[in-house]
């Protein structure tokens, strides 16, 4: 065999490998797809919304009673639900959430893409958890949910926890939840790395 033919050979062979390793898996995903199979283990600890549910045009106001019609838009939304008291356990989760936000800066991620927004009923609890919580939350966005019934985040955002975190991505999608969480520190190392995971594949926000 010449050189010229043995050379041509080993590019045919090279691609053809090429083709094994590239096209190969998604040939085999297709073929367990199509049979049915589905993988039984998630790589996120948060629960996912599928689909992803975009949010109504809520009409929030800050504590200081000025209009946040955008708040959370362009930016990564850590949101929880309450009222005018915050009891120890909300607090807490507050506090959880505010952590996990310091950590995203620690392991080289901006943090300033994830702000954290607490939603009340009415600018009366607005103002009553803001003298409650500002001291110890300054960059907590506290707002109230001002808008007309079928346009209210606690009608979109249902969970039985009341301690429900919910990730609302820039675009204002619903798109995961942490309810039920068996521990500070679990709820925090999950929402951790699944926070620096979303934030390094997205580009938004």
């Amino acid at each position: 065999m010449n050189p010229q033919a043995a050379q041509l050979r080993r590019s045919r062979l090279t691609l053809v490998l090429l083709g094994v390793l590239f096209v190969g898996p998604l040939i085999g995903a297709w073929l367990l797809y199509s049979s049915g199979m589905r993988p039984g283990v998630t790589t996120n600890y948060g629960t996912l919304v599928v689909p992803t549910t975009p949010l109504p045009a809520l009409q929030l106001s800050s504590d200081a009673d000025q209009p946040q019609p955008e708040l959370l838009l362009g930016r990564w939304s850590l949101v929880q639900l309450g009222g005018a008291h915050c009891d120890s356990a909300c607090a807490d989760r507050l506090a959880s959430s505010r952590q996990v936000r310091l950590a995203l800066g620690a392991a080289g991620v901006e943090k300033d893409r994830v702000q954290l927004v607490f939603i009340v009923p009415d600018a009366e609890a607005a103002h009553a958890a803001a003298s409650q919580l500002r001291e110890a939350h300054k960059i907590l966005h506290i707002v109230a949910d001002i808008g007309p019934s079928g346009q209210r985040a606690a009608e979109v955002l249902k969970s039985a926890d009341p301690l429900a975190v919910y990730v609302v991505d820039p675009n204002g999608n619903w798109l995961m939840t942490y309810e039920n969480q068996p521990s500070a520190d679990e709820f925090q190392r999950g929402l951790l790395k699944d926070l620096k995971k979303l934030l390094r594949l997205s580009s938004i926000g």
